[in-house]
């Protein structure tokens, strides 16, 4: 089953598409959304995280993170169209 649902996450295909090597479709996916309903696809995730850190010579766990925040809140309102619009509006 985890080889099925990794074929489909690598190869971004459908849950109808998938190869005939594998369980039928419908298996996999009840299985998948068993597991995510539990939270273990969350643990699975955060497992593999851990492992690719550690195999890369790192903590685990990460100790930071960096959030872009979204290039409108950059905006002044001199450069923001929407702005110029509604304050004509206005």
């Amino acid at each position: 089953m985890l080889d099925a649902i990794h074929y489909l996450v690598d190869n971004g295909t459908k849950w109808r598409a998938m190869p005939a090597d594998v369980p039928p479709w419908d298996r996999v996916y009840a299985f998948f959304r068993c597991w995510r309903g539990l939270g273990l696809v969350r643990e699975f995730h955060d497992r593999l995280r851990g492992k690719v850190r550690e195999n890369a010579g790192r903590d685990p766990e990460p100790s930071a993170g960096v959030i872009d925040p979204p290039s409108r809140s950059r905006q002044t309102p001199s450069s923001d169209p929407t702005a110029a619009a509604s304050t004509a509006a206005s």
